[in-house]
């Protein structure tokens, strides 16, 4: 049934994008007071499906273009782990759980297994490494319960399946649903925040400004 208006984000932790598209949905999930679903997917096989890859000589213009979005927004990023690409379905699961049954910690779980990965350039691929990035935010067990439910994956499993059949080719993915429609329109990347306010009729800001703001 059609209600108020919302987002989907789906992500991946092992996606630089996913992680600066992140922190701009979060300023923007608070100036617009906005119902924010971040859901968890395997970017590699959305990928693989839409026989999607990276060529050599854009891979460098990618991250240069983080290390230019990080000196305008504050937003803390060195580079990529030296063990890249990785599996990330621990941290992926971990963070299913989290959603499910601590929702009201999931970005800062987000955000420290991110920080892992592109401040402390490591990456949280095993159990023991996704439990030290999420110290403070949740008790070590929550990633051993994760592990053992199969729940976990059957969810991430799903999202992945969405975003496939919806042809989606990249992370993150958005899926933003106007107030009375319960159908969304589908937005790629970390990038697209003047198309979904447009979209979503909301306020919108250039990042230097949007960052700048305390209040957010």
């Amino acid at each position: 049934m059609a209600g108020t208006a919302r987002i989907e984000f789906y992500f991946d932790c092992a996606s630089a994008f996913s992680y600066i598209g992140f922190e701009f949905m979060e300023k923007y999930r608070a100036l617009w007071n906005i119902q924010v679903d971040y859901r968890p997917f395997v970017l590699e096989k959305v990928m693989a499906n839409a026989q999607n890859s990276f060529s050599p000589f854009k891979l460098p213009h990618l991250f240069q273009d983080l290390k230019r979005t990080s000196r305008i927004t504050g937003i803390p990023f060195k580079g990529i782990p030296a063990q890249y690409p990785y599996d990330p379905i621990i941290a992926l699961r971990t963070l299913q759980f989290i959603k499910t049954h601590h929702a009201e910690k999931l970005p800062e779980a987000m955000r420290k297994l991110w920080l892992m990965e592109y401040v402390e350039r490591r990456a949280p691929r095993s159990i023991s490494d996704v439990k030290q990035a999420l110290q403070g935010v949740v008790d070590e067990s929550v990633v051993d319960q994760a592990m053992a439910l199969a729940d976990t994956l059957e969810a991430v499993d799903a999202n992945t399946a969405r975003i496939t059949e919806l042809k989606g080719f990249g992370a993150p993915t958005i899926l933003a649903y106007r107030e009375g429609s319960d159908k969304p329109q589908l937005f790629f990347g970390s990038d697209r925040f003047e198309h979904l306010a447009i979209y979503l009729e909301r306020e919108f800001h250039p990042m230097r400004q949007l960052f700048a703001n305390a209040k957010l």
